[in-house]
């Protein structure tokens, strides 16, 4: 494994609630017969599976071969569940996986960015998700509404007041998205008359003149790259470019409310301290013992109960030193604890196990402990050292 062992120990003595252990070395095991595995769901996690980890894997264990498909998290959810597929990816969680015979494994932690396309406007809007929750509800129609320019420096409510036509065109998933998930999520938590659940397929529904659903995050850019005006909601590995596009600063804790989220420095830069940040918060919130490795990091927030999110559980971190981006997520591999029909076979699920372990360590983290290439391809961070402990001890309840 050449000097790459050194992850194995960087990763490291885990501390636990039930005490250390020591992160074992990857060890896939070589064969002259090929497995072939099958990925599929996220499209936020498939450029990293796609475009970076299979080819990567491959050359590293020659007999599996990973093949990825970016249909939605809610396929990859519901072919996991049924053995369809090897692994599906998911931006949220299942919180009742073990009734599925599944486990959540966190792979890598990424986030979520709000794209517009609003010709001459410079710098980073500010929205809060009080404002994004009365846009995707049709009460705010116009970029020049007094809640959104409230936020914005005078440069930037100049461009918004003098837009013709100032209308809002909002694009949503028309898939089953854990993007969906995660954006209804913070809408929730923001906006007491939220109106929509907070779900994979939350906003499938959405209907009138200036509402058009896309698939996959790939549809998403392209409709916010083609309307002046329009707004979407992008998870952070796909890149958006053009004329008059940008991405949003984001309120946390303290602008979740049109009075309250008028102060500037409530509103987030999604840099990979600030993910990180969130991260390390949200994973304060969770409740290994009840949900498992089910958690939302939005706003640092966990679930309560089955899959209702704490409002305002996040928020300004002081002891971080910096401030959590609210949009963030664990991107999740799904995979059945048994062999179950002809695709997830004990053969298959030891070469998944195998893949897996791999993810968690060589595919996070360079050989000097920093992020990996792989992951800086697509802006995600690396996992923490207690999600990796916590993936560990799922992995093992994995028994091929």
């Amino acid at each position: 494994m050449g000097t790459a062992v050194g992850i194995a120990v960087i990763l490291l003595v885990v501390g636990l609630a039930a005490g250390y252990f020591l992160y074992p070395a990857v060890n896939p095991s070589k064969s002259s017969n090929s497995t072939q595995l099958t990925e599929t769901g996220s499209s936020l996690l498939y450029p990293l599976v796609k475009n970076s980890w299979a080819a990567a894997y491959t050359a590293y264990n020659p007999s599996v071969v990973v093949s990825a498909a970016s249909t939605g998290s809610g396929t990859g959810q519901s072919y996991s569940e049924q053995a369809k597929v090897n692994i599906g990816g998911s931006d949220g969680y299942v919180w009742n996986a073990s009734s599925y015979g599944i486990v959540n494994i966190p792979v890598a932690i990424s986030a979520q960015l709000i794209w517009y396309n609003i010709p001459g406007l410079t710098g980073h809007l500010n929205l809060n998700g009080t404002v994004l929750a009365k846009i995707y509800m049709g009460l705010i129609t116009n970029w020049n509404d007094p809640e959104i320019l409230a936020a914005q420096t005078s440069g930037q409510r100049s461009v918004l007041t003098n837009m013709s036509p100032s209308t809002i065109h909002v694009f949503f998933r028309s898939d089953s998205s854990g993007d969906t998930f995660l954006f209804s999520s913070l809408c929730d938590m923001s906006y007491p008359a939220w109106n929509y659940s907070y779900s994979t397929g939350a906003l499938t529904g959405l209907k009138g003149a200036d509402f058009a659903g896309e698939t996959g995050n790939s549809g998403m850019v392209t409709a916010v790259e083609g309307q002046t005006g329009g707004i979407a909601y992008i998870g952070i590995s796909y890149s958006v470019t053009g004329s008059g596009l940008g991405y949003a600063y984001v309120g946390d804790n303290l602008a979740l409310s049109a009075s309250g989220g008028l102060n500037a420095s409530n509103y987030v830069n999604p840099t990979a301290t600030n993910i990180s940040s969130d991260a390390n918060l949200g994973l304060t919130h969770l409740d290994y013992a009840k949900f498992g490795l089910a958690v939302s990091l939005i706003l640092g927030g966990s679930p309560t109960n089955p899959v209702n999110l704490t409002l305002g559980a996040g928020g300004t971190d002081p002891a971080a030193g910096t401030t959590p981006y609210p949009l963030v997520n664990l991107e999740y591999m799904l995979v059945k604890t048994a062999p179950s029909g002809s695709t997830v076979t004990a053969s298959a699920l030891q070469a998944t196990v195998s893949f897996l372990q791999w993810a968690i360590s060589y595919g996070n983290y360079a050989a000097n402990g920093s992020a990996s290439s792989y992951l800086d391809a697509v802006h995600f961070v690396p996992l923490t050292p207690a999600v990796i402990g916590y993936d560990m001890q799922a992995i093992g309840t994995i028994q091929p």
